[in-house]
């Protein structure tokens, strides 16, 4: 008879083990991230090209981003993205703002960001940069900003979704 009393039990609690065990790390271990990148050994310069408009809100979230990359911590950028913030081809699920943070910590600096441009509709507005690597090309990199200065957008860096282990 206790035999079948603790069966019971046993099934009874089954699914609440079940439920609380990360069955994928079991499965599959544990996934490391990757270490934050090295910081660049200067501070990354940000300077208008001749003719642009100044715009403090933008000049002053490009400067706080060459703060973050020379530090690699993302964290105070979060305060800087929009509640709005997206990232194209983000799998559903995930967080934004964490993977920014993520990104920032782990992007290769550039030496000088220069913003090429500022476009304004409404309240809005979009900034156009070129981010350069010393001796390599050049990459143009857009920013799009809500009407509080807070990022909405960016194509700093891009999703590349693996499935199937392709």
């Amino acid at each position: 008879m206790s035999s079948r009393r603790a069966l019971l039990c046993l099934l009874a609690f089954a699914p609440t083990v079940a439920l609380a065990f990360d069955w994928r790390s079991w499965l599959h271990g544990k996934v490391e991230m990757p270490p934050k990148a090295p910081p660049p050994k200067h501070l990354v310069e940000v300077t208008f090209a001749p003719g642009t408009a100044r715009d403090a809100e933008v000049e002053g979230f490009l400067r706080a981003l060459a703060a973050a990359l020379k530090a690699r911590e993302g964290a105070p950028l979060v305060a800087r993205l929009s509640d709005k913030y997206t990232i194209d081809s983000l799998p559903v699920g995930s967080a934004a703002p964490e993977l920014f943070v993520t990104a920032v910590e782990r992007i290769p600096a550039p030496t000088e960001i220069v913003i090429q441009g500022i476009e304004r509709s409404g309240g809005a507005r979009v900034a156009t940069t070129e981010f350069r690597y010393g001796t390599a090309s050049a990459k143009a990199k857009t920013f799009r900003f809500d009407a509080d200065g807070r990022l909405l957008s960016s194509d700093l860096f891009s999703i590349k979704v693996k499935r199937d282990g392709s």
